[in-house]
């Protein structure tokens, strides 16, 4: 997906904030509290959240493009172990300590964790649709796949997929409604389709994918391929269509669609080399020096990206119509 880009909070993220330290803080989950945007004192609009340095650290990213700054670490639910925040930082799941079940926490209101009866407790890979409705789970010793649907309002398991060898899973990928699951099976390479919930199918054509993602709401496929060093859009997912050369002497290993599914921005991390794709006119933009970056989170306007640096900045990113991409850089607020 934008591979969707699961945040897996396992420690900390060389990631910087832009401008001053603002204070905001969305409390524990409060079944009483109003729900609504997250806002600090002043009234300033969260773009977004910044994970880190601890492993259950998320500080608010406050205000617009050009004009954000961080704001204190959100209190994350005391009987969390992990956090998967979503595409979109709309809400995170929430893997919870002992056999307490898999929950949503919606990041934009201080409400109760909404558990999602039946789903894996404990997930070793969670990969997000591109929009963040709904998302995969993978358990390596089990080699089960569940797929969640209805983020985040009424999130459910929508579907329970025949298990693999244990340890196969490398990359996942899954569609907006849940329908279609794609992944990279670590130990053969091979690139497996499901579509009809009930089986696992070789996927049409050869693939070696350093990243990918379907377009949202769609059965699009956007696919980085490393053995072609090219990006390939195949329509409907599994069908016999032939693939669409999107770039050529490419190979990102980070890929995004913003939410709207018209421009997909590509990484490059060993060359320090960013570029966009005009879906609708099928047009790659020139490439932008992006040194140090090496990954892409995209934020709640559905056109900004946080991109981690491997120094002490971060960078936030707009993707504006016609694929043009505007960078603000600043050093990392409070020494973090």
């Amino acid at each position: 997906m934008k591979l969707v880009l699961i945040v897996f909070l396992c420690g900390r993220l060389a990631l910087a904030a832009q401008a001053p330290q603002a204070a905001v803080r969305i409390g524990a989950p409060n079944a009483g509290a109003r729900s609504g945007p997250a806002r600090d004192a002043v009234g300033a609009a969260v773009l977004g959240f910044l994970p880190g340095p601890g492993p259950l650290e998320l500080s608010a990213i406050l205000g617009v493009f050009g004009a954000a700054r961080l704001g204190d670490p959100v209190v994350a639910p005391k009987t969390a172990m992990r956090l998967y925040v979503a595409t979109g930082q709309q809400f995170a799941l929430v893997e919870q300590n002992s056999d307490a079940p898999l929950s949503v926490w919606d990041l934009a209101a201080d409400s109760a964790l909404t558990t999602i009866a039946g789903a894996l407790p404990h997930p070793d890979l969670v990969a997000f649709s591109p929009r963040g409705d709904s998302a995969a789970l993978y358990t390596r010793e089990s080699g089960q796949i569940q797929v969640i649907g209805g983020m985040p309002n009424r999130p459910e398991v929508h579907k329970t997929l025949p298990s693999l060898s244990p340890a196969a899973a490398g990359m996942i990928a899954v569609s907006d409604d849940a329908n279609v699951v794609v992944l990279r099976d670590s130990t053969t390479g091979d690139v497996l389709i499901s579509n009809d919930g009930k089986s696992w199918q070789p996927f049409y054509g050869a693939y070696s994918p350093s990243a990918w993602t379907f377009i949202p709401k769609t059965h699009d496929l956007i696919v980085a391929d490393k053995q072609e060093n090219a990006i390939f859009l195949i329509e409907q997912a599994g069908s016999n269509h032939a693939r669409i050369v999107l770039a050529e002497n490419s190979l990102p290993d980070q890929i995004s669609v913003t939410r709207n599914g018209q421009t997909l921005v590509a990484l490059d991390s060993k060359r320090g080399t960013l570029w966009t794709i005009d879906l609708k006119k099928r047009i790659a933009s020139g490439a932008t020096a992006a040194a140090n970056l090496h990954s892409l989170s995209i934020l709640r306007g559905g056109n900004t990206f946080l991109a981690s640096s491997q120094d002490t900045n971060i960078t936030l990113l707009r993707v504006s119509e016609g694929g043009l991409v505007q960078m603000s850089v600043l050093p990392m607020a409070g020494g973090r």
